[in-house]
């Protein structure tokens, strides 16, 4: 979303601009960075340090990422500000790269964590939530059976009864509660519990009441159990199951008073009335039980419907306000760097190599970027600078060199491309690139919180290209994310590109720079990378589906309070299924479950497996073998809860 009275163009280079001090947004965790220095300190990505030191409030060490570019013309309606005076720094001797990229850092240990154990169960829809409350309820009223048999067992002997009567009453509770114990253990499992389970369970107790009932008097107070376990019943998700219950009741009690009412026997209940009524009144008491019975029915039954109404209701709501929150996310990601950028900096007038600067136009962790000139052709370009207070750290040198170097090794239309690259006559190493004019996917994002599926299958078709490519040539991204994605208007339309190769790791690493750490953005991170182990070309795919996870349903993969608890859920969970977030072909929900896996050897291999897996499925025509593949992983894994 643009700021009123100005015009955005051009991202290349920088990452987020600085947030609150020790927020948390949009799954990204934010180090405290020194006042003196916030404005040019990058957020949301961890780098090269492991888990156990994101959390510290130290400064986050991240590369320059996606910036906001704006024309010269179009920055400010106002008069120019008044630049800085320059403060002349000594001049520094031009450092050995190549000697400082050898350099090997201290190893850190990765990070560990600990799965989850135990049973679990996966709750995503309105009717799972239903359903794991009818089974803690229904265990729940086996105890309560449990309890109510055995003080009806000893009130037995104290109790005037016939023999028969006697012996059938404890019979029939001893009877259930050997089956019940039965089905309570078994229930400890909730996929165990199923409709005819339940069926079998139910007619069971309703036979046993009605023996008690029989047993104590067909017109008494004892008949209220059964209106009790009408009402369970009536809330229960299996509408088949529940009717046959509500039947079974209905004619265990229409017998017991049939054989009163008929004369058969008289009422041979403990606590039967000793005044003698006609069959008439004894009909109407009957009918008045019925008429509980069918009260108590329907009350359930509108209870339930009024509970699924409100958990529904709470979920919406829940879903739009996380929608909400990562629009406000990147709304303030917008304003800040909108506040930082479009002014003159250190370098701006001063030539570097080929290029004459402008003012800047993006700043990050690691350096500025300025808008940019060639000397000679007048070709426009943007300029990447590390800063000189960091030439003394071989890591930062190291990281721009290694920028440069995977940057200018692709020759890919979906990669930004490198124009030149150099140690500055001041010996401050820059990296030229071609100037792009659009708008990044993060900034798409902040106006529409979803994209179209047919957009995000052009995003991943064209993103898994870049990837692809830089893949073929032993590179990873490794930080693949909105803001490192841009929408280029060219002479020839609309084309995707990759942005930012700062944290890539390339075919001939010696593995000192990163090994033992974490680098990347965790809300599109890979499980593999989030445990700091080597990481592949399949992690740029992850990250990609994460991206497009993000687009299709508006949110991110994983939330938590903090980056070890984010950390956790990207290596051990999966995230909520698309189906509950949007209306989706159910394809859609088994690209997911294969996209993100926990395992690469799960998810698709390339980009272009990805987009091609993705267009099948926003159409509902995946192959019967994807479906296969991707239904024994949800059966496997699962999804997470909905809130």
């Amino acid at each position: 979303m643009a700021l009123p009275g100005r015009s955005y163009t051009n991202r290349v280079g920088t990452d987020e601009p600085p947030k609150r001090r020790g927020s948390t947004e949009g799954g990204e965790t934010i180090a405290d960075p020194t006042p003196a220095r916030r404005a040019e300190t990058d957020v949301g990505t961890i780098n090269e340090r492991p888990a156990s030191e994101a959390n510290r409030g130290r400064r986050a060490e991240t590369d320059v990422g996606t910036i906001n570019e704006r024309p010269a013309s179009e920055s400010k309606r106002s008069a120019p500000t008044p630049r800085a005076p320059v403060v002349e720094l000594p001049q520094l001797p031009e450092p050995d790269f190549d000697a400082i990229a050898r350099t090997p850092l201290p190893s850190r240990a990765p990070p560990t964590t600990t799965p989850a154990t135990g049973p679990s169960t996966t709750v995503n829809t309105v009717a799972d939530v239903m359903h794991a409350e009818e089974v803690r309820r229904t265990r729940q009223f086996i105890v309560i059976g449990w309890v109510i048999s055995i003080a009806a067992i000893g009130a037995v002997p104290f109790l005037d009864a016939p023999r028969y009567m006697s012996i059938a009453m404890v019979g029939a509770l001893v009877w259930g509660i050997v089956m019940s114990s039965y089905f309570y253990r078994r229930f400890a499992d909730p996929s165990k519990y199923s409709e005819n389970q339940m069926i079998v369970l139910g007619a069971l107790a309703t036979i046993n009441t009605h023996v008690a009932i029989f047993f104590f008097g067909t017109f008494t107070a004892a008949s209220v159990i059964i209106v009790f376990g009408m009402h369970f019943v009536a809330r229960s998700e299996a509408v088949r199951g529940m009717r046959i219950l509500f039947a079974v009741s209905l004619s265990c009690y229409v017998v017991c008073a049939a054989i009163v009412v008929s004369g058969v026997v008289d009422d041979p209940g403990v606590f039967a009335s000793t005044v003698k009524h006609t069959r008439t009144t004894l009909g109407v008491g009957a009918l008045f039980v019925i008429g509980v019975y069918v009260l108590a029915f329907y009350t359930g039954r509108a209870i339930r419907a009024a509970s699924t109404s409100a958990i529904d209701g709470l979920q919406r709501q829940t879903r739009l306000a996380a929608q909400r929150k990562a629009l406000m996310d990147e709304l303030r990601a917008d304003l800040e760097r909108a506040l930082h950028i479009d002014g003159p900096g250190r370098h701006t007038d001063q030539t570097v190599g080929s290029f004459q600067l402008g003012n800047v136009i993006g700043r990050g962790a690691m350096g500025e970027v300025y808008e940019a000139t060639h000397v000679s052709t007048g070709e426009a370009a943007a300029v990447k600078l590390l800063r000189r207070e960091l030439l003394a750290d071989p890591t930062h040198v190291a990281r721009f060199l290694r920028e440069t170097k995977a940057s200018g090794s692709l020759a890919s239309p979906h990669v930004v491309r490198v124009l030149e690259a150099a140690a500055g006559d001041d010996g401050v190493p820059y990296l030229a690139m071609e100037r792009l004019h659009g708008e990044t996917l993060a900034e798409q994002l902040r106006s529409e919180s979803r994209l179209l599926p047919q957009a995000v299958v052009d995003l991943c078709k064209q993103i898994g290209a870049g990837i692809d490519a830089a893949s073929a040539a032993g590179i990873v991204h490794r930080d693949l994310k909105p803001q490192n994605m841009m929408l280029s208007r060219e002479a020839s339309g609309e084309r995707w590109k990759v942005l930012d190769f700062g944290v890539a790791t390339l075919a001939d690493d010696t593995g000192t720079l990163t090994q033992g750490g974490i680098i990347g953005t965790p809300s599109y991170m890979a499980p593999e990378q989030a445990r700091g182990d080597r990481v592949d070309g399949r992690a740029d795919v992850y990250a990609l589906a994460a991206v497009a996870y993000r687009c299709l349903v508006g949110r991110h993969p994983f939330t938590a309070a903090d980056t070890p608890a984010l950390l956790f859920a990207v290596v051990h969970r999966m995230p909520m299924r698309p189906g509950d977030l949007g209306a989706f072909h159910e394809d859609v929900d088994r690209w997911a479950a294969i996209a993100l896996a926990k395992s690469s050897d799960d998810r698709f291999a390339t980009g272009a497996e990805l987009s091609d897996a993705l267009a099948m499925a926003v159409r509902g025509e995946l192959d019967a073998k994807t479906r296969k593949r991707a239904d024994a992983l949800i059966k496997k894994f699962g999804w997470e809860a909905a809130p």
